[in-house]
C-alpha cells in the first residue's frame, strides 16, 4: 500500500497575518515574524488511526486468535506390559 498526502500544498504553513507560504517546521512567519498554527490543516488523522470516525456497517477487524495449547508428554510405544 502507498502512501500519498492528501494535497501537496498540505506540506507548509500558511501565514494567518500575511498567507506567506512557510515551511512545515516553521514556528514564525519567514516574511512577517508573526506566531505559526502548530498544527498542519488538513493532516489531523489517517484512516484507521485512533480518533477517525468508524464507517457504519462496516465489519469489524478479525479477533486475535488464543495462544495454542501445551503439548501433551510423549506415550510410550507400545504401552505398558505386565
Amino acid at each position: 500500500m502507498c502512501f500519498r498526502p492528501a494535497v501537496a500544498e498540505s506540506l507548509s504553513k500558511v501565514c494567518p497575518e500575511c498567507g506567506f507560504e512557510n515551511t512545515v517546521i516553521a514556528t514564525q512567519c519567514i516574511q512577517c515574524n508573526a506566531e505559526l498554527p502548530d498544527s498542519v490543516p488538513g493532516m489531523a488523522g489517517a484512516p484507521g488511526m485512533p480518533g477517525a470516525p468508524s464507517i457504519p456497517g462496516a465489519p469489524k477487524p478479525p479477533s486475535m486468535p488464543g495462544a495454542p495449547k501445551p503439548p501433551s508428554a510423549p506415550r510410550s510405544p507400545g504401552g505398558p506390559t505386565s
